[in-house]
């Protein structure tokens, strides 16, 4: 076998591909471009994404990437370098440019973080989809927020965002309706949530979750469930209305990301409820 033969068969999407590439640079903060040609086909070898080529005929083989994959590796890491997450050069003041590159120490923060990343937004997503029954709708504001957010569109960022949480706590909404036993109880609530204003609507399910749903959930469905159906949500619905209204107010990337990084959270405390709901009568 010779070292051509070692060129792995990679067929991941740009997406899928720069997810990899964020991955390799946890580990691999600094150095030349090239360097990350070969990491990158051994992390997918590693990851069982494509057979490993070399079987048992080398002990430590450095694989390659088709053609494609490599051009694609340069494009994702001028995307990291727009995002603030990668620069060029190693930062040490004599290596200063390109084919040189070093992670920012905004990217060393982000990228060690193991929640969900918005800067991977093809696992990120991936992560949502599992979640059963999710809604499209969801799934459509998410990708456009995470989008906005990557090329630093903050405004339009939380506003999708705040659109994604809404539709997520309206479903939720809809689901107690359906749970409520009395007939009584369940036309007073449907009249105060008849409205447009959705933070009436939270409000009433606020007090429908106090008073008659959370004394009947198990303890692993009680866990910050304030902390996310009423904290989150109303952080989220606050910051999406003052970029909603022509307020002057700046949305800060720092706090955009730690929703964004806790939003799947959020959203499968949501379904889980809904779960439940769907299966208890309140």
């Amino acid at each position: 076998m010779f070292p051509s033969d070692l060129t792995i068969k990679l067929d991941t999407s740009y997406e899928q591909t720069r997810t990899l590439v964020i991955e390799v640079l946890k580990s691999s903060s600094s150095g030349q471009i090239t360097s990350l040609y070969p990491n990158v086909a051994n992390l997918a070898v590693r990851k069982g994404i494509v057979e490993n080529p070399a079987r048992a005929n080398f002990s430590n083989p450095t694989y390659e990437l088709p053609r494609k994959h490599r051009i694609w590796i340069e494009d994702i890491l001028w995307d990291l370098i727009t995002e603030g997450l990668v620069r060029p050069g190693l930062g040490d003041g004599l290596n200063q440019g390109l084919p040189w590159y070093h992670v920012s120490e905004y990217g060393k923060t982000v990228l060690t973080n193991q929640s969900p990343q918005p800067y991977d937004p093809d696992g990120y997503l991936t992560e949502v989809r599992a979640i059963p029954n999710i809604d499209e709708v969801i799934l459509s504001y998410l990708e456009e927020s995470l989008k906005a957010f990557r090329i630093h569109c903050h405004l339009s960022s939380v506003i999708t965002l705040g659109c994604a949480s809404e539709k997520a706590v309206l479903l939720l909404i809809e689901a107690c309706k359906a749970a409520i036993s009395n007939p009584t109880d369940k036309a007073d609530f449907e009249r105060k949530t008849d409205t447009l204003a959705i933070k009436r609507k939270h409000d009433e399910f606020q007090n429908l979750l106090k008073a008659k749903i959370v004394p009947l959930l198990p303890k692993e469905l009680k866990e910050n469930l304030d902390n996310y159906l009423i904290g989150l949500f109303s952080i989220i619905r606050s910051t999406r209305n003052d970029a909603g209204h022509p307020s002057g107010k700046e949305i800060r990337r720092e706090p955009l990301y730690a929703y964004l990084a806790t939003f799947p959270e959020y959203l499968k405390k949501v379904y889980d409820l809904i779960v439940w709901l769907n299966n208890n009568q309140i």
